[in-house]
């Protein structure tokens, strides 16, 4: 089976905060960070969507957020089509070997994405040499669990740019003027995560939303 992603209608803003939720997850007010905050919200939002595997267009970056995209399917064969896109699902038209199908000939499940073609009301199999399908996929508005994952990544990253890394442990004794003592990691510092940009603690709360991989 093999596919083909186009976008045709883009989102128009792919951010997952707002800048005031930006500014409350910095421990900022005013406006005098907004293009360090809106620069580093777009980093973490893409680093999310890469974490989510979410399909790519060609020309556009991945998005969770609503689009309209036309997939083309090639040796369609199977008992249900997974379009690559996902959540809110809704289909305008779906063609098969030139074939206009009505929306009784088949059902999607909306939030996995899953298209099942139906034979007098009953689910059959896809045996085509090629299906495409126009659909709208994504959230029109960021949903809460989504944007919880957002701002404590933003949070964690937000601090990040402030301490080094690679400090263990830190005492600052008074009494006599002033002692510091620092102690550093060696090696791989414990509680980063070696396998992406996403902190663990992060990655966890995308469970709802990684797209599963499609041929």
């Amino acid at each position: 089976m093999h596919r083909l992603l186009t976008i045709t209608t883009a989102a128009s803003d792919l951010s997952l905060l707002t800048i005031e939720e930006m500014r409350a997850a910095a421990g900022i007010s005013g406006s005098g960070s907004d293009t360090a905050l809106r620069a580093m919200e777009r980093r973490i939002a893409a680093a999310i969507m890469s974490e989510c595997n979410i399909a790519i267009g060609p020309g556009k970056p991945p998005t969770l957020l609503r689009e309209t995209l036309t997939e083309t399917i090639y040796q369609a064969c199977g008992e249900g089509l997974v379009l690559s896109r996902r959540h809110d699902v809704e289909i305008s038209s779906l063609v098969e070997d030139t074939v206009m199908l009505l929306a009784a000939d088949y059902m999607v499940d909306p939030e996995s994405g899953i298209i099942n073609k139906l034979c007098d009301d009953y689910p059959t199999w896809w045996t085509a040499r090629k299906v495409v399908v126009v659909y709208d996929a994504g959230f029109e508005t960021v949903p809460d669990d989504l944007k919880m994952a957002a701002i404590d990544f933003f949070r964690l990253s937000w601090l990040e740019q402030k301490r080094d890394p690679s400090l263990k442990s830190e005492v600052v004794d008074i009494p006599d003027v002033r002692r510091v003592e620092r102690g550093y990691w060696v090696g791989s510092v414990p509680g980063q995560s070696n396998e992406g940009a996403v902190p663990d603690i992060v990655a966890g709360q995308l469970t709802r939303f990684r797209n599963m991989m499609v041929a």
